[in-house]
């Protein structure tokens, strides 16, 4: 019964994915980054055929396993249930857990992997050395992981776990050839800005909260790994434009922490001064959810245009469809790849090209159809330009 909830979220998201979101732009690129992925979805298609369905049920899925992966950590870190379910709750409506299982990228797969890794670690330790020989050759941002195991081993004196951790880092680094490049150019700003969307603004600042009274008592695993990859990429943030799904993934366990934190502050209150805490837990709470339905309600306000690609592909397509367009050539290559996922094939028939905001289509270089696709409503009033 306590997953009820849970699994309701997440058959919400499975609904909201496949009728609301497009295949994207932004997927295409994180399938080229993540070869795993494409042979995951390559099951999934065969499974289901090629559809949003197909599409979006992996990533959620592992989302879905992934809360449950998180409340079985808790049970070990927190002493009552109560408190488990309500980190596991925090945790589920983090908007960058929910971006991260909606969307296709490799974010929600890195986060399963290292709370797998977490829970083995606590429970069937010599499992979870396993499963960090087979994590080296699957993402290059799993350095991270190695880095901060090579700090943990130094704080628990470990000098065999130490070895270990540094020929696996080396290994990882080896492979996937990792490097540090470009001059300073302030993307720190940017980031910082990133972490905010990730967390919410207030649960953010909550976080940095937590990850510095975390250093006045007795630290764990999941503060060295979440730590790690936050000052990881702060740092190469002053060198060069880092890839957030590289680092983020890493810091989403520390809710557990950040939770244990707070309950320990309430805790040795006496209840009259309990009052700060009951409203911070207030302020925190509100704002999670209220970030969390300005999230889903982003196709309808300005910001979508931050992500217009997510909503206007599958539209077009079918817009064409219905003008029995069936064949486009284009230059945008991830457009055209978009546009085949729902049944536009390549042919030299018609002629796309596409900008920001607006598609034109060409047939034997003439101008036929013009749409403005940073509005939303654009394809089903039929606001398009065609000439005779």
């Amino acid at each position: 019964m306590k997953f009820f909830p849970i699994v309701i979220f997440y058959f919400f998201l499975l609904f909201y994915s496949i009728n609301y979101l497009s295949f994207s732009f932004v997927e295409i690129d994180g399938i080229h980054h993540f070869p795993l992925l494409n042979h995951i979805l390559n099951i999934s298609f065969l499974l289901f055929g090629k559809n949003d369905f197909a599409l979006r049920l992996p990533s959620l899925f592992t989302g879905f396993l992934s809360v449950i992966l998180f409340y079985k950590i808790a049970q070990i870190k927190l002493k009552r249930d109560k408190e488990r379910i309500f980190a596991t709750y925090i945790f589920m409506l983090i908007p960058g857990m929910i971006i991260s299982s909606v969307i296709v990228n490799k974010s929600v797969y890195l986060i399963f992997l290292t709370l797998l890794f977490i829970y083995t670690y606590e429970k069937i330790r010599i499992f979870s050395y396993v499963l960090l020989i087979l994590y080296i050759f699957i993402d290059k941002s799993l350095i991270s992981l190695y880095l901060a195991l090579i700090f943990y081993s130094i704080y628990k004196k470990d000098t065999k776990f130490l070895i270990f951790s540094l020929i696996l880092l080396a290994v990882n680094a080896n492979y996937f050839e990792y490097k540090i490049h470009g001059k300073p150019k302030g993307y720190f700003i940017d980031l910082f800005g990133t972490y905010f969307l990730i967390f919410s603004p207030f649960v953010f600042v909550y976080f940095l909260y937590a990850l510095y009274k975390n250093l006045f008592i007795k630290k764990d695993l999941i503060y060295f790994i979440s730590a790690t990859a936050f000052f990881l990429s702060m740092i190469l943030s002053f060198r060069q434009r880092i890839k957030i799904d590289d680092f983020a993934p890493y810091t989403l366990a520390f809710v557990i922490n950040m939770v244990n934190i707070f309950l320990k502050s309430y805790k040795v209150r006496l209840p009259k001064f309990r009052k700060f805490y009951k409203l911070l837990f207030i302020i925190l709470f509100s704002s999670l959810i209220i970030f969390d339905v300005a999230l889903f309600l982003n196709k309808y306000t300005p910001v979508r245009n931050l992500s217009y690609s997510f909503y206007f592909i599958k539209p077009l397509a079918d817009y064409m469809k219905n003008k029995k367009i069936d064949y486009i050539y284009c230059k945008n290559e991830k457009l055209c790849k978009v546009l085949n996922f729902y049944g536009i094939k390549l042919g030299n028939k018609y002629y796309l090209n596409s900008s920001r905001y607006n598609v034109s289509i060409f047939h034997n270089k003439k101008l036929i159809m013009k749409i403005d696709v940073s509005k939303l409503n654009t394809l089903k009033k039929n606001s398009y330009k065609k000439d005779n």
